[in-house]
């Protein structure tokens, strides 16, 4: 008796020392309290940090935020870049901070009642190659370089999965699991850094000669930021004029409705381009603005204008609004509305640029014009088993005063005729047609290439402005036959890194039938110039006398030369029209 009495006793004890036996037994005991514990089971969220080619970040901080931005956990990933919280049912934001990386957040996280969470996160550089070549398409008329804006994501979208309900039986991925993977660099930590470039062209309207270029950025830890691009070009022969620049600032700030807003002020000076009455020197200044809004995860609204005002002997001024609106299904379907009219914009992303699009004004009857126009489209796009991404788009185009793109030394009399202006410096000029409209479909097809490559394909039809082909003709005869023809157009790329090399590639060929002048679906800002052409960007680091952030840069538009119209000017040489003529871009350039 005497030793039952004391291991009773001993229990007792045990049970009131051991605060968790106690609460244990409290619960049990109440069940409104049992019943309030059973709804609010910790739940687990894990993932992987990595940077933007993939590879696992070990020691980076892990945090997870409340709402107001209270910090209520923190991890530290280990050697193969993995971190694990416990964290009460609610909305949380994830946030990934790593040494000389951008940090990173998921924001709207959703933790379910005892489910597990994976939250793979990506962490970027400021001045990551992605945003030199990003994984949008780059614009027809604008080689690749690095005045590409620093603040945009450099990797793919969000993605969210919830597979609450669904049957699992044949998924690694067990029953309530919320599956999430983020790279939007929404918040940084006061990150700064630059770029300086030094380049030679060959061609390219207004891009001719030698360029000094400064980029400089900053992004504050609320998302927040601004960046400061400038374009000084050398002087020029055979035509002696003063150095052309190109200066643009762009602010960002975040807003409510988990959005944010962007305003971009250009200023441009082209003293070398000549109008059609003799006199040179054009002036523009372009501003951009949009506005991004998002309803919960489903609904994204951009909504902006981008307004254009260039002199040569006279105004030229265009306001262009665009709107797009987004709506994404659970299983990552996203179907839009766009409408805009302006060429290089049609959402906020299309901001990006921190150079923008040179507005080139022409005499036509008298009056000072740009080219301009209208675009409606609606398309959807989604994932496809075996990880590539589909997309299919209608629509309808009108355009106005479209610009044709031509290269040769001018006569005395072409270069005074109406709707031209002339670049002496590179041989090139521009000249404008006669209005049209155009509609069809766009389908595209984009795979993955291991981590850090992807290929595609893409085709469309519509109508584009074609040539007879007559031999021996004059330019005013060229552009008086000029009709809108039905065409189509097909295209196949490559892109990304080159493991272990330092190297960043994109390569292009966009075919489209022989005569057209203009391009199928112009308003289409994935659309690379025409026919073959390759960017590449080498990192110089690997060779131990140069400094670290050094790269080559190569940019090769049309590199065959095809697509050539050819015609006779009044001096009987022979000059051509072109979709996109050659064009030869290479430099050096230096990060810090």
């Amino acid at each position: 008796m005497a030793r039952r009495r004391s291991r009773a006793i001993h229990l007792v004890n045990r049970l009131f020392l051991q605060p968790g036996c106690v609460l244990t037994l409290l619960l049990a005991a109440t069940p409104g309290v049992a019943q309030v514990s059973g709804l609010n089971r910790a739940a687990s969220v894990t993932g992987l940090v990595r940077d933007s080619e993939g590879v696992p970040q070990m020691g980076a901080r892990v945090e997870a935020l409340l709402p107001d931005a209270t910090v209520v956990g923190t991890a530290i990933t280990d050697s193969r870049g993995r971190y694990r919280f416990l964290l009460q049912p609610g909305n949380y934001r994830i946030r990934a901070t790593a040494a000389l990386l951008m940090p990173t957040i998921r924001e709207r996280l959703q933790v379910l009642n005892g489910s597990r969470s994976v939250v793979d996160l990506t962490l970027s550089t400021l001045l990551a190659p992605d945003g030199w070549l990003p994984v949008s398409r780059r614009t027809r008329n604008e080689p690749s370089d690095d005045w590409t804006w620093t603040l945009r994501s450099s990797a793919s979208r969000s993605i969210l999965r919830l597979t609450d309900g669904e049957d699992t039986s044949t998924s690694d991925v067990p029953p309530q699991v919320v599956a999430v993977s983020s790279s939007r660099q929404e918040a940084r930590r006061g990150a700064t850094a630059g770029s300086v470039s030094l380049k030679e062209s060959d061609g390219g309207f207004a891009r001719g000669g030698s360029h000094n270029v400064l980029l400089l950025a900053r992004v504050n830890e609320d998302g927040s930021g601004a960046v400061l691009r400038a374009d000084l070009s050398g002087t020029r022969s055979p035509y002696p004029v003063a150095p052309s620049a190109e200066i643009s600032a762009g602010l960002q700030k975040q807003t409510l409705l988990n959005g944010r807003s962007r305003l971009i002020v250009s200023y441009s000076s082209h003293p070398e381009l000549l109008d059609s009455r003799g006199g040179n020197g054009l002036q523009a200044v372009t501003v951009r603005s949009g506005q991004r809004m998002e309803l919960g995860d489903l609904v994204r609204v951009d909504v902006g204008s981008v307004l254009r005002n260039s002199n040569l002997h006279g105004n030229a001024f265009a306001m262009e609004p665009f709107l797009r609106v987004a709506a994404r299904s659970g299983s990552g379907v996203v179907v839009a509305y766009s409408l805009t009219h302006a060429r290089d914009t049609e959402s906020l992303d299309d901001l990006d640029q921190a150079q923008a699009a040179l507005p080139v004004p022409v005499l036509r009857n008298g009056h000072l014009r740009q080219e301009g126009g209208t675009h409606q489209a609606f398309s959807i796009e989604g994932q496809i088993p075996g990880g590539g991404t589909a997309a299919i788009a209608l629509y309808r185009d009108s355009m106005v005063n479209p610009l044709l793109s031509g290269t040769g030394q001018l006569s005395s009399v072409e270069q005074h005729m109406d709707g031209l202006i002339a670049d002496p410096t590179t041989r090139t000029f521009r000249i404008a047609a006669h209005d049209y409209r155009s509609g069809g479909l766009r389908v595209a097809y984009r795979h993955p290439l291991g981590k850090s490559a992807h290929a595609g394909v893409e085709f469309s039809s519509g109508e584009a402005l074609r040539a007879s082909g007559q031999k021996n003709a004059r330019i005013s005869d060229v552009l008086s036959g000029l009709t809108p023809t039905s065409s189509y157009v097909a295209s196949a790329y490559l892109d990304g890194r080159v493991p272990r090399t330092g190297t960043t590639v994109r390569a292009t060929y966009r075919w489209q039938p022989a005569h057209t002048l203009t391009a199928v679906d112009a308003f289409h800002m994935d659309a690379d110039g025409a026919y073959l052409s390759c960017s590449m960007r080498q990192s110089l680091s690997k060779l131990h006398f140069v400094p670290r952030g050094l790269e080559a840069l190569v940019d090769v538009q049309n590199l065959l030369a095809e697509g050539y119209q050819p015609f006779v000017s009044n001096d009987g040489q022979t000059l051509y029209l072109a979709q996109t003529p050659r064009m030869l871009q290479a430099g050096l350039s230096f990060s810090f």
